[in-house]
């Protein structure tokens, strides 16, 4: 009978305490987590625009980067880092897109007298005057440098 009402506690208390005690070695916080891929993408100087916000080991990446390529570099290198469940990218490279969008949009507009264009996010606007048996080859060449859009108020003659 003594040994029965000690039981049910003693039972109870060391079940709570393994259970907390699993649970405290469940792996990095989120702190340590943020920690960790700060500091990997602070090693790589192309990746130094972007940041990062991590909530349940989910890592939100954001900002901008340089070059081809880089957000799929971050992904790559965020995933190794432990307790890095999932990697979200909402990353973009548009400043490098643009300026190289920008200086190939230039040279072509250039050789068409009356055409002006502006270019910002991605995006390509024409304006001015043109003739109307070169509006298909300005067009064509545009839309091969691959733009988000294309925006033509372009008067014809």
């Amino acid at each position: 009978m003594k040994y029965t009402t000690f039981r049910k506690p003693l039972s109870i208390l060391l079940s709570s305490s393994l259970l907390f005690l699993i649970s405290a070695c469940g792996g990095p916080n989120d702190k340590d987590i943020q920690a960790n891929v700060a500091k990997a993408l602070q090693s790589n100087p192309a990746l130094k625009g972007v940041t990062s916000n991590v909530k349940d080991g989910v890592v939100t990446l954001s900002g901008a980067c340089q070059g081809e390529g880089c957000d799929s570099l971050a992904e790559q290198q965020v995933k190794k880092i432990d307790g890095v469940k999932s990697v979200k990218s909402q990353m973009s490279h548009e400043a490098t897109t643009d300026l190289t969008l920008r200086t190939t949009v230039q040279s072509i507009v250039s050789r068409y007298d009356g055409v002006q264009a502006d270019v910002a996010a991605g995006v390509v606007v024409l304006r001015g005057t043109i003739e109307k048996k070169q509006v298909e080859a300005l067009m064509n060449e545009l839309q091969a440098l691959k733009p988000k859009k294309l925006d033509n108020q372009l008067a014809v003659k």
